[in-house]
């Protein structure tokens, strides 16, 4: 079932925001993704019966995030240089919320027989945020669970209303048409499904790393069935490093970047890995608890994969030193594995483009029915 983004919310309340439908052969929406360093673009294109990248960027910020979403004129600046020089087509494009303005929780409920499920989650949200829901746009994922369970889970994403309107005033001010505001576990939710080729009730474990925290999504065959965030990021495995070698923390963090994890960056490598290893024991005893409960809930069932994408899935040796970790294989979630795309003709480095891609896919998921 394709996700109902944010966007959706809004449209039936809101007629000044109403997306053009595209021309017959128009261009399909861009993925964009206004991450913590860099604005990630992409966008397919048909090739043949499948698809291929038409184009990807990622742009870093020139004085960093805030500074630029302050300064519109920038902003727009940007944005149009970025389409112009990267081949992008038209100016539809389907976003997420920068991280802050955007809280995405899972939330757990019970339901008796008979009852309606929707009334049984607003008003668990509404305890859950005590704060009120009335000038906030709620947006909805139903999490896989056994049939014969009365247990109901849910992905809410919940973000104050004038935040999701100055964030499509921003983009229309740019220049370009939002189609949907969306949000990151359904957009690689998205990518896996068309990337990771083979059985399609695989069940995957996918890991998103984030500069402070990182977020854990199972996909049990092609639904969303879990989805937990975790208090880890490239920040702390800075702060640790900055920490044990009485470096600064940009200081840490660009060894870190340079060097990776593991044999990957020689004797300096190593010792990062050394001072690195109670952080990622701790990673690893989290994700084989989210395993335990896989099991737990498909009476024993196994994940058949696990994927990474972000900052930490960025480093040298990443991927590899985490399924050591592990005792399982652990691969860079790669957009540009997508069947009918020549993985050659993309320069950008895979893990941070998730995102952005998922976003990008986001169209076709909805005409294949998904």
């Amino acid at each position: 079932m394709e996700h109902n983004a944010l966007w959706a919310a809004l449209r039936g309340r809101l007629p000044i925001w109403k997306p053009k439908l595209p021309a017959l052969g128009g261009s399909t929406p861009i993925g964009f993704d206004l991450a913590s360093e860099r604005l990630n673009l992409a966008q397919v294109t048909p090739h043949g019966k499948a698809w291929r990248w038409r184009a990807a960027a990622a742009i870093p910020y020139p004085n960093g995030r805030a500074e630029l979403l302050a300064d519109p004129v920038a902003f727009r600046r940007l944005v149009q240089d970025a389409l112009r020089s990267h081949g992008f087509k038209g100016r539809r494009v389907v976003s997420v919320l920068p991280p802050g303005d955007l809280q995405v929780v899972s939330i757990d409920y019970a339901t008796a027989n008979g009852q309606d499920d929707t009334a049984t989650l607003l008003r668990t949200l509404r305890e859950r945020f005590k704060g009120g829901l009335d000038d906030a746009v709620v947006d909805i994922l139903p999490i896989r669970r056994p049939p014969e369970s009365n247990l109901r889970s849910a992905v809410v994403a919940v973000a104050p209303r004038d935040k999701v309107l100055a964030h499509l005033d921003l983009l229309t001010a740019a220049g370009l048409d939002p189609q949907a505001v969306d949000v990151g576990p359904a957009a690689l939710a998205r990518l896996a499904r068309a990337v990771v080729v083979g059985d399609p009730r695989a069940n995957l474990l996918l890991i998103n790393f984030g500069t402070e925290h990182t977020y854990l999504s199972l996909l049990w065959g092609r639904r969303l069935m879990f989805d937990r965030s975790l208090p880890f990021g490239e920040k702390r495995l800075a702060a640790t490093l900055s920490r044990n070698l009485d470096l600064l923390p940009e200081r840490a963090l660009e060894l870190l970047r340079r060097h990776g994890l593991g044999n990957t960056g020689g004797e300096i490598g190593e010792t990062i890995t050394e001072l690195l290893q109670p952080d990622f024991q701790q990673l690893a005893h989290e994700v084989n608890r989210v395993l335990i409960y896989f099991a737990s809930q498909t009476h024993g069932g196994a994940v058949d994969g696990i994927y990474v994408a972000g900052s930490v899935a960025r480093l040298p040796g990443a991927a590899t030193h985490i399924g050591r970790l592990l005792g399982m294989p652990v691969h860079v979630l790669n957009p540009w594995q997508l069947p009918g795309s020549n993985p050659e003709e993309v320069i950008e480095p895979p893990a941070g483009m998730a995102v952005a891609a998922g976003l990008a896919l986001r169209e076709i998921a909805r005409r294949a029915g998904d």
